[in-house]
C-alpha cells in the first residue's frame, strides 16, 4: 500500500462509495466531523471520569455499587462508542488517500482545539493535590 490520491474510494463500507470530486468534498467534512467528535467524547468520558473520582472519594460506597452504578454503565457505553470511533477512523485513514488523511489529522485538531482548550491552563492539578 502507498499513499495516493484520488476521488474513487470506498470508505469503510460498501455503500460509502465515492467517484468525483463532491463525494470526496463531503466524504472529508464527514470525516473531519467523525474525528473532532471523537475528541468530544474523549474529552467528555475525561471530564465524568475526574467528576465521579471526586464523587466517589466524598462517599462511601462498596465496590460492588460502584460496579453497578448507572454512572459505570454509562461510561461503559461510551468507551465501546469511542473505541468503535476508533476503528472507524484507523480504517479511514488505511484507505491510504491522502484527502481522507488529511481530514482525519485536521478532525484530531479541530476536536482538540474545540474540546481540549482547557488543558492549557494549568488548573487541572486538582487530582495531585
Amino acid at each position: 500500500m502507498s499513499f495516493h490520491g484520488g476521488v474513487a474510494e470506498t470508505i469503510l463500507f460498501e455503500e460509502w462509495r465515492i467517484n468525483n470530486a463532491q463525494g470526496m468534498i463531503g466524504s472529508v467534512i464527514g470525516v473531519i466531523l467523525l474525528t473532532a467528535l471523537y475528541e468530544g467524547l474523549k474529552s467528555y468520558r475525561e471530564y465524568l471520569f475526574a467528576h465521579t473520582t471526586f464523587l466517589r472519594k466524598n462517599q462511601k460506597k462498596s465496590r460492588n455499587a460502584l460496579l453497578f452504578s448507572g454512572v459505570h454503565f454509562f461510561q461503559t457505553f461510551l468507551h465501546v462508542i469511542q473505541i468503535v470511533f476508533g476503528y472507524f477512523l484507523m480504517f479511514i485513514f488505511m484507505t491510504y488517500n491522502y484527502w481522507l488523511c488529511i481530514a482525519v489529522g485536521t478532525g484530531t485538531a479541530l476536536g482538540y482545539w474545540l474540546f481540549q482548550w482547557d488543558k492549557a491552563n494549568n488548573d487541572n492539578t486538582d487530582c495531585c493535590s
